[in-house]
């Protein structure tokens, strides 16, 4: 039985692009210790579904859930249409439709409207999956390969997008300033499908550590989201993608230097720095990880399918090359596929 495999990625940002100055000064710090989060963090600028002419820090729920709802429809559109342009599909083509977002919530979900302004059949299997932050893009990945396996010869349509611009919330916390200064908002899309040209998801893993559960996640106070980051992700997370890529190169009997290319998400600059330790990676290895946090920053669960296209945008897998591509998110989880060429 074939494998599934990613046939193409597309991502898609919003028009407005700012330099990390302009967003400290849109959210208004003036102390060295916030102001470091913004200058440390390895970030030139950001995307945001923001217009920086008519932007007000004191925008209401409604007005902030009418900002993600534009945003996360166009992006999504624009990203999933770019996917099946690359794969050359009609959307009419896809058999199966699975998307996520973290940064907001829409009912009927994003998989319908999307379903709606992409034109796909009326007989479309979908699923949505909701709040499972940066990791959710592979959570979705993982329902595609597991309706492909099912359903050999058919294709699917995975789409990530994010408008964490939506989700700010100003405070006094450091957790708040820290999330202000590496969060951004995108989509990602992928078209996955059997015995085609691009990658075959050879497995997928997911990894709980329940221990960890309160170090990242949204809180609600007075119905507006506010991000709970932990500064020990940066340890957890570094951890638990070591932890799944033993995982992984262990179904196939894989060592660390079998590994080609890793698809690691942009979480932040210290993740990246312990996971590339942890693995013992060459700063090579680790640069596409690096090259999206500069240019776009942390977009939540659309970051990883940013650095799988700067992968395949730089490199040139041949058959037979193996990648390693692990999300994190809260839970705490690791959720990871290990691909081959």
């Amino acid at each position: 039985m074939p494998f599934p495999n990613i046939a193409a990625v597309a991502t898609a940002t919003p028009p407005h692009r700012f330099t990390q100055a302009q967003l400290l000064a849109l959210a208004g710090y003036a102390d060295e210790e916030r102001r470091g989060f913004f200058c440390r963090s390895d970030i030139d600028g950001r995307h945001l579904w923001i217009d920086p002419a008519a932007f007000r820090p004191d925008e209401s729920v409604d007005e902030l859930n009418d900002r993600f709802r534009a945003g996360a429809l166009h992006l999504g559109e624009s990203a999933a249409r770019g996917a099946l342009a690359r794969a050359g599909w009609d959307a009419r083509d896809v058999d199966f439709i699975a998307t996520t977002t973290c940064t907001g919530r829409l009912t009927p979900s994003l998989d319908a409207h999307l379903i709606s302004r992409l034109g796909c059949r009326s007989d479309i299997q979908r699923v949505h999956v909701g709040d499972t932050g940066c990791a959710s893009a592979m959570v979705a990945l993982q329902q595609a390969a597991n309706y492909l396996t099912a359903f050999p010869g058919r294709r699917a349509l995975v789409i990530a997008v994010e408008i964490c611009s939506a989700a700010y919330f100003l405070d006094d916390r450091l957790e708040s300033a820290v999330a202000h200064a590496i969060f951004a908002d995108g989509a990602g899309a992928l078209a996955v499908t059997t015995g085609g040209p691009g990658p075959s998801i050879v497995a997928h893993r997911t990894l709980f550590h329940s221990e960890h559960l309160g170090a990242m996640g949204f809180e609600y106070p007075g119905g507006r989201l506010r991000v709970t980051l932990s500064k020990e992700v940066r340890r957890i997370g570094g951890t638990m993608m070591r932890e799944m890529a033993t995982i992984l190169m262990a179904t196939q009997g894989l060592k660390r230097e079998d590994i080609r290319y890793w698809v690691l998400h942009s979480a932040g600059r210290r993740v990246i720095d312990r996971a590339r330790a942890l693995l013992d990676l060459s700063e090579e290895q680790v640069g596409h990880s690096r090259a999206v946090l500069r240019r776009y920053g942390n977009m939540s669960s659309a970051t990883i399918l940013f650095v799988l296209e700067e992968t395949l945008r730089a490199e040139a897998p041949v058959p037979g090359d193996w990648a390693l591509m692990i999300g994190l998110g809260p839970g705490f989880a690791a959720e990871g596929a290990l691909l081959r060429w």
